[in-house]
């Protein structure tokens, strides 16, 4: 399993039972929508600053677009539209920022895994923690798939020709070992 998968799943589920206890804590002084709100923008950024760092980007590729997120977040009864944002910034940090490659193949896996993620969230219409918990975690699931179509590059890869045959297969080896441990 690759790397990006296996974190983004074990990501997924972390952020499925932290997300709604946190909301839960902070709740009090500014209220529930406000707090589970900036919960997700905060679950959005944790991760952006792992994209971000998969893609060797930097910090910076991803500051204007969780600012603009934040004041959405931060803006009094807008909530559908908070969503929505979160859905298209998402997108712009993941397939814009951090992971520019062709662009064909990164608006088809955009919509898919976005819009699929969103419809299952939808289609299950949280409205209790449990549920809320299940649709953030099958939310990441869909977004692993990401990394099928897309596939994330890390660093860069040289081959030299000049050197030993046998050289060239242990690096290979130690790559492949790399990327399943």
């Amino acid at each position: 399993m690759k790397r990006h998968v296996r974190t983004t799943l074990v990501y997924g589920l972390i952020s499925a039972l932290t997300v709604m206890p946190l909301a839960g804590l902070i709740a009090g002084p500014i209220g529930w929508p406000m707090a589970f709100k900036l919960v997700l923008w905060l679950d959005l950024f944790i991760y952006a600053v792992l994209l971000a760092r998969w893609s060797a980007k930097g910090i910076g590729a991803i500051v204007f677009p969780m600012a603009l997120l934040l004041g959405t977040a931060l803006w009094p009864d807008v909530y559908t539209g908070f969503f929505f944002f979160g859905l298209g910034v998402f997108s712009w940090i993941r397939s814009g920022s951090c992971f520019c490659g062709t662009p064909i193949r990164a608006v088809a896996a955009e919509i898919l895994t976005g819009g699929g993620g969103a419809c299952l969230v939808a289609l299950l219409s949280p409205n209790s923690t449990i549920t809320w918990a299940i649709g953030i975690w099958l939310f990441f699931l869909v977004q692993a798939l990401y990394f099928f179509i897309v596939p994330a590059t890390s660093g860069t890869t040289t081959v030299e020709t000049s050197q030993d045959h046998f050289e060239q297969a242990r690096r290979e080896v130690q790559r492949v070992l790399d990327e399943v441990g």
